[in-house]
């Protein structure tokens, strides 16, 4: 990813990252129509940007899985539960630290 420069020398605190300039492309966001969650979730964490149109599609898959997914779920143990943390991205990021991969494991 493209970071930003600091072409004045003038940034505050030069031990943090600069942010990517450029939103993530579509080929390396969706891979075969599903979501690069770990890049994604990399991108964002460093204050990336995405489009428009990739977050719309982004909500879309979302809605397509809630909406097919029972009001009941069974599922085994061990399992993640976890609250709602009121869309705050650096939260979610903890809870995935102190649960562990969601590839690996299973949230609710």
């Amino acid at each position: 990813m493209d970071l930003l420069e600091d072409p004045k020398g003038d940034r505050q605190v030069n031990t943090i990252p600069t942010p990517p300039h450029r939103p993530l492309s579509d080929e390396l966001l969706f891979i075969d129509e599903k979501p690069n969650w770990k890049l994604l979730k990399e991108h964002l964490f460093k204050e990336g940007r995405i489009t428009k149109s990739q977050l719309m599609k982004l909500v879309d898959i979302c809605n397509y899985h809630l909406k097919n997914e029972g009001n009941v779920i069974y599922v085994d143990d061990p399992l993640t539960v976890v609250g709602d943390i009121h869309g705050q991205y650096y939260d979610l990021i903890k809870v995935l630290e102190m649960g562990g991969d969601p590839e690996q494991g299973k949230y609710v």
